[in-house]
């Protein structure tokens, strides 16, 4: 197909996707989503199921959950309803023909609509599914945001949403995890089955970077607070109605300034230090794929209040740091054993590194 090749141009050796609340001229997407969600009518629901392929599993939902699994629950519905955000506002500036967004060959543009539509359906049906589960718990129902994406057109658009399906696909396997320690064995198995369909998601928006489809054996795992952290930086501050009832951490942003190449080097980034902490106390930790987190220590190169610029050592040769990489300023040195151990200690984060 011929926008592959066009595409291809953002096929660099690496990318890095700093998480912080967007500051350029991008529009805001309203509460207000696509096919009446987040509480579509019947006849809405049946649309959606249609151009997803597919059903809402009609399978009862466990009478019992555990309190992990209810914080799963509001982190699923929170990504969900920011994923329908994005695709749908993807979607209308392709159909409209927005500038940055034009196809010049229509079978290729009728393939990528038909793609996300199908896409943006399967992402509207895990929200539903999440909700109504929180419902059944006798939760609220998690409300969607106002949004602002930094994107200006659709090399741009599908180079973020590679980026955050790569967290979401981490963060699945924390979600799994949980749910398995509170013994939500349904609840987990349900789970497994969407981490098929992200995964089948991230391959094509590999192929359409011009990327090999599969990035790892395996994928980088994450923390639910990560996830909750990165998120909020596209959300308008103040416009979620009830994401205080998420009992999950938020971060100080991180912000990669220097991406990474294949190889070890240096790197410079950014964060809000607000204590009186010193750059011995400080260190940047890598999370990449299952290996036990890499500790290196920080240097700080300059201070404007709060306003930290800081550089550590991406040791890239002697760990093989391919694919997504998450960092994270932490408080403590570990030796950390997992990503939930490095969330516990992290003051600033996390900062997305792709090298692949």
């Amino acid at each position: 197909m011929r926008f592959i090749a066009n595409i291809a141009l953002l096929s660099a050796t690496s990318i890095f996707f700093a998480v912080a609340i967007p500051t350029g001229p991008f529009p805001a997407v309203g509460n207000e989503l696509p096919n009446g969600l987040p509480y579509p009518s019947p006849s809405e629901l049946s649309l959606i199921e249609q151009k997803s392929q597919g059903t809402l599993p009609n399978g009862p939902v466990p009478p019992v959950v555990s309190n992990k699994g209810l914080n799963n629950l509001k982190l699923i519905a929170f990504n969900e309803l920011f994923e329908v955000a994005f695709f749908g506002e993807l979607i209308q500036n392709i159909t409209e023909k927005i500038d940055g967004y034009r196809f010049t060959d229509g079978g290729d543009r009728d393939f990528v609509l038909r793609s996300l539509q199908a896409i943006l359906a399967q992402e509207e049906l895990h929200a539903i599914r999440a909700n109504n589960a929180l419902v059944h718990f006798k939760q609220s129902p998690i409300e969607p945001c106002v949004y602002t994406f930094p994107v200006e057109d659709f090399d741009s658009a599908i180079l973020l949403a590679s980026t955050f399906t790569s967290v979401v696909l981490g963060t699945l396997q924390d979600v799994i995890e949980r749910f398995a320690l509170g013994q939500d064995v349904d609840l987990a198995r349900e789970i497994a089955s969407v981490i098929g369909n992200e995964g089948e998601q991230q391959g094509w928006f590999r192929v359409m970077q011009g990327r090999i489809p599969n990035d790892l054996p395996f994928v980088t795992t994450s923390d639910l607070n990560f996830a909750f952290t990165a998120i909020q930086g596209f959300v308008v501050p103040g416009s979620c109605p009830n994401i205080n009832e998420i009992p999950l951490r938020t971060y100080e942003p991180l912000t990669i300034n220097t991406a990474p190449g294949p190889k070890s080097e240096n790197i410079t980034f950014q964060f809000n230090e607000p204590g009186n902490e010193t750059e011995n106390t400080l260190w940047l930790t890598y999370i990449n794929q299952l290996n036990l987190p890499v500790v290196e220590p920080l240097t700080f190169v300059s201070r404007n209040g709060s306003d930290v610029v800081a550089q550590a050592l991406f040791p890239y040769d002697e760990h093989s740091l391919n694919g997504l990489t998450i960092a994270a300023v932490t408080k403590n040195k570990g030796p950390f054993g997992d990503a939930n151990s490095v969330a516990k200690w992290t003051l600033a984060g996390p900062g997305l590194i792709v090298v692949n």
